[in-house]
């Protein structure tokens, strides 16, 4: 019956996508060759003909992009990763079948409207379509029931995630135990786990299943219980419902990203693997550039003052030069401008304090509001650092804090950046490095364009004057 369901929605959804991608196209004939007129018009029959292509063509490119695989789990940013470049393949393949088997002329103004229409249409309908599918299943319709292998707190954790993404439409009926056979089952006595009764025992699971009539099992069984897992997911071969193994995969007190990959049918999930690999760091590169440029234009006056102002007071160095590490474990010289007397490490490299007394009158204000890090600039053009990213750190200060806070050294997957998520959230100077770490790897693990953007304009908004900056 679930089945029957899923293949009519995706029916549906792919007569709503055609008839998106017919608005698409006609608005985009309409406005090229209503509003600027042209003199060789394309026939009728030729429109229709290439309509027709492009629909069958869409509709195998969408296929094959997952667009009407019946996923209530996946959330509407991967759908959109999904629409965008769905979009661009059919565009692409559209235009080489007018290059290659038409004669008419489909200017390339018309060429240009058809891209923008098409992904801006799939994204507003299958937006609609969830908003939709979100009142339906608020009023307790189209509803999908699952139960929770586990009771610890790899399976607590599944629960408040399935409730925090309501969308989803999943709702957990119950626990089941993993009680031994000669255990009995639990009664109406048995207290319930954030709310959620425990319905039976991993002995009497197929039983459970049949009785509660549920559409998916949950196996959220820690690593210790491998052997349980392979025998639980043997039985539930015997049944149609959907089985979702939940990896325990938390084991590590600062988890990263996790990319599940094939290799000729082999599942392999990468713990460490780099998550700005391809064209994100293509699009950050970009945006370093050019921000770095513009940076520097804005700054130049005030760095130029600055410069001054040093040489004057000690006829010493402009600039101060530290051995930093950063993306794969590389050192690089960090360049800030001097704010400390001559020779202020005789003994090798410690932290400042707050009221150091190393620190030149002029250097206090720098310091206070940040503007000894404006040289970074040209350490992101030279591609040593990012605009955004964590902040590098000293080999030596690395050494011992990557034997205090485990996990510390993942921070390294990326370029060193000049802001960042802990940055503007407080977390600079000499505050916690456990907290430090967790804002830096929640910025590792959600980051995208407009992520960036936000830290960059908050930097610049917020100013850079705060209590921990000395």
């Amino acid at each position: 019956m679930l089945k029957q369901h899923s293949q009519v929605i995706s029916f549906l959804m792919g007569l709503c996508d055609l008839l998106v991608l017919a608005a698409a196209w006609g608005l985009a004939y309409t406005i090229r060759f209503r509003f600027f007129p042209y003199d060789d018009l394309p026939s009728g029959r030729s429109v229709a003909i290439n309509l027709v292509v492009t629909q069958l063509v869409s509709l195998v490119v969408l296929a094959g992009s997952g667009l009407y695989k019946p996923r209530r789990d996946k959330s509407f940013l991967i759908e959109l990763g999904q629409i965008i470049k769905a979009s661009i393949i059919i565009w692409v393949l559209l235009i080489v079948f007018i290059y290659y088997t038409s004669n008419t002329p489909f200017t390339r103004g018309m060429l240009a409207l058809v891209l923008p229409f098409t992904m801006a249409g799939l994204i507003l309908e299958r937006g609609a379509y969830r908003s939709v599918l979100r009142k339906i299943r608020r009023r307790g319709w189209n509803l999908r029931h699952a139960l929770i292998v586990g009771t610890g707190r790899l399976a607590q954790s599944t629960l408040l995630r399935l409730r925090h993404n309501s969308w989803t439409g999943i709702r957990v009926a119950g626990f089941i135990d993993t009680f031994s056979p000669n255990t009995p089952a639990p009664d109406e006595n048995t207290h319930p786990i954030r709310g959620v009764p425990i319905v039976g025992t991993t002995a009497t699971l197929i039983e459970t299943i049949d009785r509660m009539k549920v559409d998916c099992v949950f196996l959220a069984l820690p690593t210790q219980q491998n052997e349980l897992l392979r025998k639980l997911t043997s039985d539930l071969e015997e049944t149609s419902v959907d089985i979702r193994i939940i990896p325990d995969l938390f084991l590590s007190r600062f988890p990263t990203n996790v990319a599940v990959d094939e290799l000729d049918g082999l599942p392999i999930l990468s713990l460490r693997e780099n998550p700005l690999a391809g064209w994100p760091s293509i699009y950050k590169r970009a945006f370093d550039i050019f921000g770095a440029l513009f940076g520097l234009a804005l700054f130049s006056l005030p760095m130029l003052a600055i410069a001054i102002a040093i040489k004057l007071h000690d006829r010493g160095p402009i600039f101060y030069k530290q051995c930093r590490i950063s993306y794969g474990r590389r050192s690089f010289n960090m360049l800030k401008f001097r704010t400390m007397i001559l020779n202020s490490e005789p003994d090798g490299p410690i932290f400042a304090d707050k009221n150091d007394p190393r620190c030149t009158p002029l250097g206090k204000h720098l310091r206070a509001f940040s503007l000894d890090e404006l040289p970074q600039l040209f350490n992101v053009l030279l591609g040593d650092m990012s605009l955004v990213g964590p902040r590098p750190e000293r080999p030596e200060m690395l050494d011992k804090i990557k034997h205090q806070v485990p996990g510390f050294p993942l921070r390294l997957k990326v370029r060193a950046g000049i802001t960042g998520w802990a940055q503007i959230n407080g977390f600079r100077g000499q505050t916690s490095f456990r907290k430090r770490l967790q804002y830096d790897l929640y910025y590792l693990n959600n980051w995208s364009p407009l992520f960036d953007l936000r830290i960059v304009l908050a930097t610049l908004v917020r100013g850079f004057k705060h209590p921990n900056a000395f």
